[in-house]
């Protein structure tokens, strides 16, 4: 052949020449004609600079025919009704993609990062095992994710240190490496402690305030507006995954940990008489550690405890006064920020 047909791509074809008028009402049928138009190929080099955006680069450009058909959209609306009929296989749909994903975490991102160590009896690899599953949620925020995976890998090493590296309990070089280990957690638990303390403080100051601002002489929508104002500026969102981790991360320092701990300690301290310094003070640390948590646990729970007040006995009750459709909960007034994803880093 004399001429070179240029190559045809048909989706660049329809893509380059397509025009669609969907307000058209005279339009009765739908009919695609395509002539591909034989060219001689030029030498002229398309480049994406000098090329307009509604054609290709590589083709030339084909006649292409349209006529359309109707009003109406190629793919039809979202059927509501239907979905909520079918509401049920949704969910089952959801949880099956949720559990999908989490077994996936687990196997590519939870396990290499926490090693679990052999040898171990049934009670501590079952509480390793339930942390690693909330770890693995999908739904969790990356920088908690994060903090409690450093901080299980702690516990980890020091259940090594102090009771399986050396046959001589807390030895000197043992006793400096855990009490290193326990400053880092130490350090984070204890402002993980001190914020929430705030925030239930927080919480307490503006149950009364809402209290005040129920009485105020304005209309039942300027209340709730002040109500709602408040809430959003003051409180955190509190997230359930936070609270069971935090939870199950408790029942992993006591059972790796604390208990074990103790009661060694205390049979070293009824043998001896002079105690070294630093056991004492490691001793000390490690049973703060213990009530750290403990305190953090209970101030998450008067935390949600304040919230659902809040909600209950304030909001709820003046938006169903307004007639409203949709009932705020504390997820909708309080701000979307993890309380345990602060700037404090392990």
């Amino acid at each position: 052949m004399a001429e070179t047909d240029q190559p045809l791509s048909l989706l660049d074809a329809v893509r380059t020449q397509l025009t669609l008028d969907s307000d058209s009402e005279s339009s009765q049928s739908t009919a695609v004609n395509i002539t591909h138009k034989d060219a001689t190929h030029e030498n002229t080099k398309k480049t994406p600079a000098n090329t307009p955006l509604d054609q290709s680069i590589s083709t030339n450009p084909s006649i292409v025919l349209i006529e359309n058909t109707n009003d109406h959209e190629p793919f039809p609306d979202f059927d509501e009704q239907m979905c909520e009929e079918h509401r049920d296989i949704e969910e089952k749909w959801q949880n099956a993609f949720a559990k999908a994903a989490q077994e996936e975490i687990r196997t590519y991102e939870i396990d290499p990062a926490i090693k679990t160590p052999p040898g171990q009896p049934e009670t501590k690899r079952a509480v390793l095992d339930n942390i690693k599953d909330v770890l693995s949620n999908p739904r969790l925020s990356m920088s908690t994710c994060k903090r409690f995976i450093a901080l299980t890998n702690m516990v980890i090493q020091l259940d090594h240190i102090l009771f399986r590296r050396s046959d001589v309990f807390m030895g000197p070089d043992d006793t400096a490496d855990a009490a290193e280990i326990v400053k880092q957690m130490l350090h984070w638990l204890t402002w993980a402690d001190n914020m929430l303390q705030d925030l239930v403080a927080i919480a307490d100051n503006v149950f009364g305030i809402m209290g005040y601002l129920a009485e105020e002489n304005v209309s039942v929508v300027h209340k709730y507006r002040h109500m709602a104002t408040v809430a959003t500026t003051h409180l955190r969102k509190p997230r359930f995954l936070e609270q069971v981790l935090l939870s199950l991360f408790s029942d992993l320092y006591d059972v790796w940990i604390h208990n074990r701990f103790l009661h060694m300690s205390n049979r070293m301290i009824l043998k001896e008489d002079n105690l070294d310094p630093a056991c004492l003070a490691l001793t000390a640390n490690l049973h703060e550690i213990w009530m750290v948590l403990s305190r953090a646990n209970k101030n998450y729970a008067r935390y949600r405890s304040y919230l659902d007040e809040i909600v209950h006995v304030y909001l709820l009750p003046f938006q169903n006064m307004m007639e409203i459709p949709d009932s705020p909960d504390e997820e909708d007034v309080t701000q979307e920020r993890p309380l345990l994803g602060g700037n404090e880093e392990v």
